[in-house]
């Protein structure tokens, strides 16, 4: 996995990044997620590329490029912002590995380009939310030294379940 190449992405990779979005959810959250929710993901990709699209100039992303691939990506700000009931003042989004290029390092990879990002701006402390049973997820970052601070219930627009959040942060 030597050949893994890290770059900013491009508006020409949103179509990559959203099928990814759609793919990782389907994967980890089936049986946490509402089905219903799942498959109407699928059904509206073409809406979350506009979405993303739209969003694009306010986050940063990096993607992960493996044999000319996406392969992974991280979506992130530099600023509370999204999280302004937390203590940071950065916040990691997102970031999803292609389950069969998971646990080969990439995810590490994409995380320390995201806190040598945010250490060359001078930022000092990181915040992430993870649904709380995503474990995984969970347990990479607390192995990478996050802690969990908070938690809190949510729904997802069109979904009536409520779920449930854990909020972690890093010391930068």
């Amino acid at each position: 996995m030597n050949k893994i190449k890290i770059r900013n992405a491009n508006l020409n990779d949103i179509n990559d990044i959203v099928q990814l979005i759609i793919d990782s959810w389907n994967e980890t959250y089936r049986g946490i997620i509402s089905q219903a929710y799942l498959d109407d993901m699928k059904k509206n990709k073409t809406k979350l590329i506009k979405i993303m699209a739209n969003e694009f100039n306010q986050k940063k992303i990096f993607v992960a490029i493996y044999n000319n691939e996406i392969i992974g990506f991280s979506e992130f700000v530099f600023s509370n912002e999204l999280s302004p009931d937390l203590n940071i003042d950065c916040e990691l989004c997102r970031l999803y590995i292609k389950k069969n290029y998971q646990r080969l390092g990439i995810g590490s990879k994409l995380y320390e380009n995201i806190i040598n990002t945010f250490k060359k701006a001078h930022k000092i402390k990181m915040g992430i939310w993870c649904i709380k049973n995503n474990i995984p997820a969970i347990s990479f970052y607390e192995k990478k030294g996050a802690r969990k601070i908070k938690e809190t219930n949510f729904t997802l627009f069109g979904d009536n379940k409520i779920y449930e959040m854990v909020a972690l942060t890093f010391n930068l």
